[in-house]
């Protein structure tokens, strides 16, 4: 069976766009919002040349922060949410739950810090705030044997922004997405801690970490 593709925050800001695309923008966005400026503020007098390395070395970097998961996102917030903790006790030895979930918001959210370094010499840092917020609509979830089995027809609403501390907002979008395309329920998804689910049959990616890139 061929694995659905993973719905990440940089696919609800740009879409399905090639990476080319995507790239220019995060540019173009970073270089008017004042980011560039940031990024080599240890180099009073930047030549053409090394003013692009950086910029192309801080938007390879942020690119890198939005392939976060919103599956996982959503999981993690499953996890402590209440309804759903109940019912994987319940059921953790046998047994099954429908449980009605009303409207709810998960979220996430990153600041690392960024050092620019082109070649061996620092020409800038600067912090960075990546916001992910998954609204999700009423739906109903079956958890059996501890574990989310399904999940119910429903929407859910994801905004991504992206900006700095000093300079402000750099980016912000939403996108509709169906929650049955952002979790994936090919295996049942284990809701309490120290509770092994199946045993995977492939390797499977963790999530990003945000670094300084050097």
């Amino acid at each position: 069976m061929t694995s659905p593709a993973t719905i990440t925050a940089r696919l609800a800001l740009f879409g399905g766009v090639a990476r080319e695309v995507v790239e220019d923008e995060l540019a173009t966005r970073l270089r008017t919002s004042g980011v560039e400026e940031l990024a080599l503020r240890r180099t009073p007098v930047v030549a053409a040349g090394l003013r692009s390395t950086a910029l192309g070395e801080v938007v390879r970097t942020v690119d890198e922060l939005l392939d976060i998961d919103l599956g996982g996102i959503a999981v993690a917030g499953w996890r402590r949410y209440e309804r759903l903790r109940d019912a994987a006790l319940r059921t953790r030895a046998g047994g099954v739950e429908r449980v009605e979930l009303s409207a709810h918001e998960v979220t996430r959210t990153c600041c690392p810090r960024l050092e620019v370094v082109v070649g061996e010499n620092p020409v800038g840092e600067f912090s960075l705030e990546l916001d992910v917020a998954v609204l999700v609509q009423p739906l109903v979830a079956i958890v059996r044997n501890g574990m989310l089995l399904a999940l119910g027809p429903g929407d859910c609403t994801v905004t991504v922004s992206l900006g700095a501390p000093e300079v402000g907002p750099i980016m912000k979008r939403e996108r509709v997405f169906k929650v049955a395309n952002v979790v994936d329920l090919r295996r049942p998804i284990p809701l309490l801690r120290n509770h092994p689910g199946p045993a995977p049959t492939s390797p499977s990616g963790g999530m990003p970490r945000p670094v300084s890139h050097h």
